[in-house]
Protein backbone atom coordinates (compact mmCIF):
# COMPACT_ATOMS: atom_id res chain seq x y z
CA UNK A 1 0.00 0.00 0.00
CA UNK A 2 1.25 3.39 -0.32
CA UNK A 3 0.86 6.37 1.87
CA UNK A 4 -0.16 8.95 -0.62
CA UNK A 5 -2.16 9.88 -3.37
CA UNK A 6 0.00 12.67 -5.09
CA UNK A 7 3.95 13.30 -5.10
CA UNK A 8 5.56 16.32 -3.37
CA UNK A 9 5.70 18.10 -6.67
CA UNK A 10 2.09 17.64 -7.36
CA UNK A 11 0.84 18.30 -3.92
CA UNK A 12 3.23 21.64 -4.43
CA UNK A 13 1.52 22.60 -7.74
CA UNK A 14 -2.47 21.98 -6.64
CA UNK A 15 -1.12 24.00 -3.70
CA UNK A 16 -0.41 27.24 -5.96
CA UNK A 17 -3.07 26.70 -7.69
CA UNK A 18 -5.59 26.63 -4.78
CA UNK A 19 -3.90 29.62 -2.92
CA UNK A 20 -3.05 31.42 -6.01
CA UNK A 21 -4.54 30.49 -9.25
CA UNK A 22 -0.97 29.43 -10.59
CA UNK A 23 -1.42 26.88 -13.73
CA UNK A 24 0.69 25.90 -16.38
CA UNK A 25 0.53 22.68 -18.51
CA UNK A 26 1.56 20.91 -15.58
CA UNK A 27 -1.14 21.62 -13.59
CA UNK A 28 -3.55 20.95 -16.53
CA UNK A 29 -2.11 17.89 -17.03
CA UNK A 30 -2.48 17.20 -13.20
CA UNK A 31 -6.46 17.71 -13.68
CA UNK A 32 -6.83 15.44 -16.16
CA UNK A 33 -5.11 12.72 -13.94
CA UNK A 34 -7.62 13.46 -11.37
CA UNK A 35 -10.31 13.14 -13.12
CA UNK A 36 -9.30 10.35 -15.13
CA UNK A 37 -8.72 8.50 -11.64
CA UNK A 38 -11.40 10.32 -9.70
CA UNK A 39 -13.69 7.30 -9.39
CA UNK A 40 -11.29 4.90 -8.15
CA UNK A 41 -9.75 7.33 -6.06
CA UNK A 42 -13.72 8.54 -4.18
CA UNK A 43 -13.59 4.43 -3.45
CA UNK A 44 -10.72 4.11 -1.87
CA UNK A 45 -10.76 7.02 0.30
CA UNK A 46 -14.20 5.82 1.50
CA UNK A 47 -12.82 2.05 1.82
CA UNK A 48 -10.17 3.98 4.17
CA UNK A 49 -12.73 6.03 6.00
CA UNK A 50 -14.51 2.71 6.71
CA UNK A 51 -11.88 1.07 8.08
CA UNK A 52 -10.11 3.80 9.86
CA UNK A 53 -13.81 4.63 11.71
CA UNK A 54 -13.51 0.53 12.77
CA UNK A 55 -10.31 0.94 14.05
CA UNK A 56 -10.81 3.86 15.78
CA UNK A 57 -13.88 1.96 17.32
CA UNK A 58 -12.38 -0.84 18.83
CA UNK A 59 -9.51 1.23 20.17
CA UNK A 60 -6.73 0.08 17.39
CA UNK A 61 -5.91 3.07 15.37
CA UNK A 62 -3.25 4.23 17.33
CA UNK A 63 -1.50 1.36 17.63
CA UNK A 64 -0.65 -1.98 15.61
CA UNK A 65 -3.25 -4.24 15.07
CA UNK A 66 -1.62 -7.81 16.28
CA UNK A 67 -4.47 -11.13 16.81
CA UNK A 68 -5.13 -11.88 20.08
CA UNK A 69 -4.87 -15.24 21.27
CA UNK A 70 -7.72 -17.89 20.14
CA UNK A 71 -8.67 -15.38 16.71
CA UNK A 72 -8.73 -16.83 13.80
CA UNK A 73 -6.19 -15.17 11.33
CA UNK A 74 -8.69 -15.25 9.08
CA UNK A 75 -6.54 -17.36 6.38
CA UNK A 76 -8.92 -20.90 7.08
CA UNK A 77 -6.98 -22.87 8.28
CA UNK A 78 -4.30 -23.93 11.01
CA UNK A 79 -0.78 -22.26 11.59
CA UNK A 80 0.84 -18.92 12.90
CA UNK A 81 2.16 -15.68 11.64
CA UNK A 82 6.16 -15.41 12.05
CA UNK A 83 7.98 -12.21 11.74
CA UNK A 84 10.54 -12.80 8.85
CA UNK A 85 13.19 -10.18 7.93
CA UNK A 86 10.62 -7.26 9.02
CA UNK A 87 7.78 -8.90 7.28
CA UNK A 88 4.42 -10.80 8.47
CA UNK A 89 4.75 -14.04 6.84
CA UNK A 90 2.00 -16.77 7.69
CA UNK A 91 3.57 -20.43 8.39
CA UNK A 92 1.02 -23.34 8.04
CA UNK A 93 0.96 -25.90 10.41
CA UNK A 94 1.58 -29.52 9.33
CA UNK A 95 -0.56 -31.87 10.41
Amino acid sequence: MRGFFFTEVERRRLRAWLEEGVESQATLNLFVDVRRNLAGLTRDVRLLVAVTRRLRSKGRLGRRGRLGSGRSSGRGGRGSTRRVRGRSIFVASSC
